[in-house]
């Protein structure tokens, strides 16, 4: 696993223009990975399943761990950026007071992802609620206050994207990397 080329890492709350901004920087050129999560909440929904972030979440981070660890597999030789990365997982968690699990605690973060992370901040004038998105505004600034905690504490050093236009969004991740 691992390569010399890594992936930065778009994170923050839901709804805070994460997804939009992925498929803006697409359109510039850039290699991008779709969020793991989102893909696995329809699929257990699709099978009527509580593995969500809001049912059976220690099941849930399990699932989004071994299908993370299958895209980190697949080296990267160019810019690359990811609709959240492995220590969301543990924001998660901890805003629900669950336990983190060992294969979370001792994963070597910086082997795969740049230490530059992107964090869109809470934004409430473009938060909507979708089948895949139940949590309410205020729970998406619980999941924000401990995103910044984790990323601090492994180590990252956040930018905080400025609540703009996804073009404008764009030229401030460029002028940072």
């Amino acid at each position: 696993m691992g390569s010399t080329n890594k992936r930065y890492i778009i994170t923050g709350g839901p709804g805070t223009g994460k997804t939009s901004l992925i498929t803006e920087l697409r359109k510039h050129g850039c290699l991008c990975y779709d969020e793991v999560s989102r893909k696995i909440i329809i699929e257990q929904q699709a099978l009527g399943s509580n593995k969500t972030p809001w049912g059976d979440l220690p099941a849930f981070v399990d699932l989004v761990y071994r299908q993370t660890i299958k895209e980190l597999d697949h080296p990267v030789q160019k810019n690359t950026f990811v609709d959240r990365g492995l220590p969301d997982s543990i924001a998660y968690l901890c805003a629900k007071s669950y336990p983190i699990p060992d294969y979370l605690l001792d994963f070597l973060y910086k082997t795969y992802y740049k230490t530059i992370v992107f964090l869109a901040p809470p934004w409430e004038e473009i938060y909507i609620n979708d089948p895949q998105r139940p949590q309410s505004y205020q729970e998406a600034v619980c999941i924000h206050e401990h995103l910044v905690m984790v990323y601090q504490k492994l180590g990252f050093t956040m930018h905080v994207l400025p609540q703009t236009t996804l073009t404008k969004r764009v030229d401030f991740i460029m002028s940072i990397i």
